[in-house]
């Protein structure tokens, strides 16, 4: 995929001499994005248009501005516009993440994965500064993805017992409060919280209306990975018989992509 630069309009600072009085008509760097790409295995991947969300600190962990620190950024005619303007007093660190709302309790996020919509945070701050007022933010999947396909075969529902909403941390990339429920997908592929599975039994309907289950007990989930589960009938297709499983960095793929760029 095409990576774009797109021009960064950054304000002059001037320094009135000879006067310990703050001239009002300086005006400190506005803080800008240049560039945001979800990460796939530590590479760009792909720019996206939906509004992130900017949580903004200063060097002690406190509010870098009343009024700016809870933020969000939108694509608009080819630039990342940010909602409420930032302008640079000096070091502090922002974190990014998606999903965006004006609601958002930061700087922790609730998660529901019923809607199956990814969940993508910046994993470590971004420093800005004097000299880095201009960002080029990388998101990463916080989530884990569950793949199965049964050969020769159309899936029409995935269901599980997994944990179905919590809380995630932005800072921390940790999720608490986390209470179990029925997952639900209704394809091949499920987005999943991270955890280590625990008497949780994988429900697959197919096309054709019979069902089959397959233990994940035990089975340890993390973000950013993607799980695939390949799956054949028996020759009576009463049975669902396991072939392999392979565990690899998620590739971006229609369940988030739709979402981002709708």
């Amino acid at each position: 995929m095409k990576k774009y630069v797109f021009p960064i309009l950054c304000s002059l600072v001037f320094s009135a001499c000879g006067s310990s009085d703050p001239d009002p008509t300086v005006q400190d760097d506005e803080l800008s994005i240049s560039s945001c790409h979800v990460v796939v295995s530590n590479n760009l991947s792909e720019n996206f248009s939906s509004p992130i969300g900017l949580y903004i600190l200063d060097g002690s962990g406190q509010p870098y501005d009343p009024t700016s620190y809870k933020n969000s950024a939108s694509l608009i005619s080819g630039n990342w516009l940010v909602s409420t303007p930032v302008y640079i007093t000096g070091a502090g660190k922002l974190y990014a993440y998606y999903p965006y709302s004006s609601s958002d309790n930061l700087p922790s996020l609730n998660v529901d994965v019923s809607n199956q919509v990814d969940l993508l945070y910046s994993k470590n701050p971004v420093s800005i500064g004097f000299n880095s007022s201009s960002l080029s933010i990388k998101l990463y999947h916080a989530l884990s993805q569950l793949q199965v396909s049964v050969e020769d075969e159309e899936i029409s529902q995935l269901s599980v017992r997994f944990p179905l909403t919590g809380k995630f941390n932005i800072m921390s990339g940790l999720y608490s409060d986390l209470v179990y429920g029925r997952a639900n997908s209704s394809t091949g592929k499920m987005l999943v919280i991270p955890h280590i599975a625990s008497g949780a039994e994988l429900a697959i309907t197919l096309k054709s209306g019979s069902q089959y289950t397959y233990s994940l007990d035990g089975k340890s989930f993390s973000a950013g990975e993607n799980y695939t589960y390949q799956f054949k009938l028996s020759e009576s297709k009463e049975k669902l018989e396991f072939r392999s499983i392979s565990v690899e960095d998620w590739v971006s793929d229609f369940i988030h992509k739709d979402y981002l760029k709708r």
